[in-house]
């Protein structure tokens, strides 16, 4: 009678409505869109000349390669920067880059953190290769889209 039990409650958990709500949004789907980038407008910046600008912006999408759902492709004007793949950590997401020659991610490279709901700051590492720098952040804008 258990095993007849047991095998009803796996064919509950293995029927497509059970699979459909356990599924959650991954942490990337914030950041897919189009962006704008240069540094934070902050006392002391004197020169902002953006890297990306909502005319030429630069564009997170999900990756259509990987089976990742955490995956994004990001290219910018000036060129691709590749696959990304996005997680969650303490408030902040860190990106980890897909090295193809591995077929697998490598280590943390960039680390974004919101600063409103269409603003983040994206931060590579220092010097030491250990720890984000955040005082050479680059700020990612959304840009408006029709819609808006």
């Amino acid at each position: 009678m258990r095993l007849l039990a047991g095998i009803c409650a796996l064919a509950a958990l293995t029927t497509p409505s059970a699979l459909a709500e356990d599924a959650t949004p991954s942490y990337s789907d914030p950041f897919i869109g189009e962006w704008q980038i240069a540094f934070p407008d902050e006392p002391g910046v004197i020169v902002n000349v953006p890297d990306a600008t909502c005319e030429a912006p630069a564009v997170i999408s999900a990756s259509d390669t990987s089976e990742n759902p955490n995956a994004v492709d990001i290219s910018t004007p000036g060129g691709s920067w590749g696959e990304w793949h996005v997680r969650s950590f303490d408030g902040r997401f860190p990106w980890w880059q897909f090295d193809p020659e591995k077929n697998d991610y490598t280590d943390i490279t960039f680390v974004a953190d919101w600063t409103s709901e269409d603003t983040f700051l994206l931060a590579g590492k220092d010097s030491s290769g250990w720890r984000t720098d955040w005082t050479t952040a680059k700020e990612w804008t959304r840009c408006p889209t029709e819609a808006d």
